[in-house]
């Protein structure tokens, strides 16, 4: 853990007024299938949910994070091609994606914040 300098949640979906919208009238209006994984996670139906709030300032006490939407991209993340939605962890040495696209999928159920959370810290404490 003494070398992790950022946790990135990235969504699968542009962030701004407009784009925001745009993809909850896809999902919830027009029912297209193109949703975000961890957007279902973190947001109800029209806010963000108070206990991935929670958790994101409980991580914010011990660690860097950014909460990100995929038109705001650092480099030296976006230059990585990962597949949207992830999670990555920054260290000293590397970029290492813990959870994406295909992660979010693969559970058996959908994957919860308090499974995100557990999984997370599982992964920082081997660092």
């Amino acid at each position: 853990m003494k070398n992790l300098k950022t946790i990135y949640f990235v969504y699968d979906a542009d962030g701004g007024v407009l784009n925001e919208i745009t993809y909850w009238i896809d999902k919830n209006i027009l029912n297209k299938k193109n949703t975000c994984e961890l957007c279902d996670i973190s947001h109800g139906k029209f806010f963000a949910k108070s206990e991935w709030l929670k958790f994101i300032k409980e991580l914010r006490t011990q660690h860097k994070v950014k909460v990100l939407h995929r038109n705001e991209l650092p480099k030296k993340i976006e230059e990585k091609n990962y597949q949207l939605p992830s999670v990555i962890i920054e260290t000293e040495e590397k970029m290492i994606e813990i959870f994406n696209k295909f992660s979010f999928q693969d559970s058996n159920t959908s994957l919860s914040i308090i499974e995100l959370r557990k999984q997370l810290y599982e992964f920082i404490e081997k660092l």
